[in-house]
């Protein structure tokens, strides 16, 4: 589930965002970022967007996914390189 989109309801909204959370919280009080670049420093967002997947799965929770859509052209090309750039080429 990339991009940490979704659409639930309020309760199950609520315990995913406790959990969520307070997990989040345990790791800034554990990491110093202090030195990550910008790319680095989205370690919140990486590991919410994996943790996700763990708590629909933990919670038994059906869902349904949707194709994205970009309001915006996106330059895939410049995306890709970037990312490439980024994974292998620090």
């Amino acid at each position: 589930h990339m991009f940490n989109m979704f659409v639930m309801r309020r309760d199950l909204f609520d315990q995913y965002c406790e959990w969520m959370f307070s997990i989040l919280e345990e790791i800034e009080h554990r990491v110093d970022i202090s030195d990550y670049d910008t790319y680095e420093a989205r370690i919140y967002g990486f590991v919410s967007e994996i943790l996700l997947d763990v708590w629909i799965e933990a919670n038994n929770i059906d869902y349904k996914e949707q194709n994205v859509s970009f309001m915006e052209p996106q330059n895939w090309l410049k995306k890709g390189g970037l990312f490439l750039k980024r994974k292998f080429f620090k």
